[in-house]
């Protein structure tokens, strides 16, 4: 998330309050439900008052009948005054804790897979339901990773991530949600698919401003209509988000989201691969084109200035389509493109072309934001599988 503050102080007061002082009624756990809403809450940072605002929006709907609201909020001890984690059933107005308090006992180093795989089988535990959706609340650094814990000095790497799905008892994350800046890229994407467990990941190619996503809206549309399927709750994702940053000032020039099927993801790295195997063969012949269509696709990370090490890889493929001996390779990615990306908006800003879903990284020269070591230890199953890292190093050290 990028920090775009608003008034919190008072906001931050009454749910303190409501966290200490809420005695936990009888709950009905271990019920079937339509869906099971899980927010991994890392504010253990600089977004420890974001946290509470958007605590404060799932309080807004809560939980039903239907549908179970359940966050692991960290906070950061220098921002609030006290350390501590706690699981949060979340209901209209209040919340309920579950496990944990405002202590030090009860700290959690949210950058520790084994956190989330704990948070993950505890909510499965006592809250059954048809359908799971995951999100991952933080800051968000694309392939180097999520979740800063700053009491811990630790992070979720991608790895990490796919690593805790793994090793939960979760049999399908239905949708998962990752609420942080820039994680909506091929890298991200791909990893996630690898773990199994994964079928609609929600992200943004971009920042996410200091308000996130829209909770009480996304909540109110999931509890009004529990039976929709993680693809519709994917949607109606995508467009509230983007609605609600339509008409607030700056934020709206670095706003983007999408919906990925991630069970398409290998169909188009298998094609990537193949593309790449055809540029790294006749170098020579399609540099001036590599280079074209990375400066030509939207740039995302500092998008404004057009700085940033992330580029859209559908506009780059399209970009390529302008050679004709490359259309064998590139029609493939693009005509799978439609059915890999469910859904997908930005805000009007500097992403004339209106951001296409998913990103890869390409920086734009080798001084700039260029560290191949700690990408490929990063995700080496895409590099891998595609040698998309010998494409970097061909273009910036030839």
């Amino acid at each position: 998330m990028s920090m775009v503050k608003k008034n919190s102080l008072v906001l931050a007061l009454i749910l303190f309050s409501s966290f200490l002082f809420t005695v936990a009624p009888a709950l009905a756990q271990n019920e079937y439900r339509e869906w099971t809403f899980m927010v991994y809450m890392d504010a253990d940072n600089n977004l420890d008052l974001a946290g509470l605002d958007d605590v404060a929006e799932m309080q807004s709907v809560g939980s039903s009948a239907n549908v179970a609201v359940v966050a692991l909020l960290d906070r950061w001890g220098e921002e609030c005054g006290f350390d501590g984690s706690a699981v949060l059933y979340v209901h209209e107005g209040l919340n309920e804790t579950l496990w944990g308090g405002w202590s030090y006992d009860y700290e959690l180093n949210m950058g520790d897979p084994q956190t989330l795989t704990w948070f993950i089988n505890y909510t499965v535990e006592a809250f059954p339901a048809d359908k799971y959706a995951l999100i991952l609340w933080d800051h968000g650094g694309n392939w180097e990773g999520i979740c800063w814990d700053w009491t811990d000095d630790d992070y979720l790497t991608i790895e990490e991530v796919k690593e805790a799905l793994e090793n939960s008892i979760i049999g399908k994350v239905d949708l998962l949600g990752f609420d942080a800046c820039l994680m909506a890229s091929m890298e991200v994407a791909f990893t996630m698919e690898l773990s199994g467990k994964v079928g609609v990941m929600v992200a943004s190619e971009d920042s996410i401003p200091w308000d996130g996503w829209p909770y009480d809206i996304v909540l109110s549309n999931l509890v009004g209509t529990p039976t929709q399927n993680e693809y519709e709750l994917s949607i109606a994702i995508v467009d509230d988000y983007i609605a609600s940053y339509e008409e607030i000032g700056w934020s709206k020039v670095f706003t983007t989201l999408s919906s990925i099927s991630l069970s398409r993801t290998n169909e188009v790295v298998s094609s990537l691969k193949a593309l790449v195997s055809k540029l790294l063969a006749d170098f020579d012949v399609y540099k001036r084109s590599i280079t074209h269509a990375r400066n030509q696709a939207d740039r995302y990370w500092f998008g404004a200035w057009h700085q940033g090490p992330y580029i859209d890889l559908f506009n780059f493929v399209h970009q390529l389509e302008a050679e004709e001996t490359l259309m064998p390779y590139t029609a493939p990615i693009l005509d799978a493109w439609s059915s890999l990306v469910i859904h997908s908006k930005a805000c009007s800003g500097p992403h004339n072309r209106g951001a296409n879903g998913l990103t890869i990284y390409f920086p734009r020269n080798r001084n700039s934001f260029y560290t191949p070591e700690p990408y490929y230890e990063s995700v080496p199953e895409l590099i891998e599988e595609t040698n998309w890292n010998a494409l970097l190093a061909a273009s910036f050290e030839s």
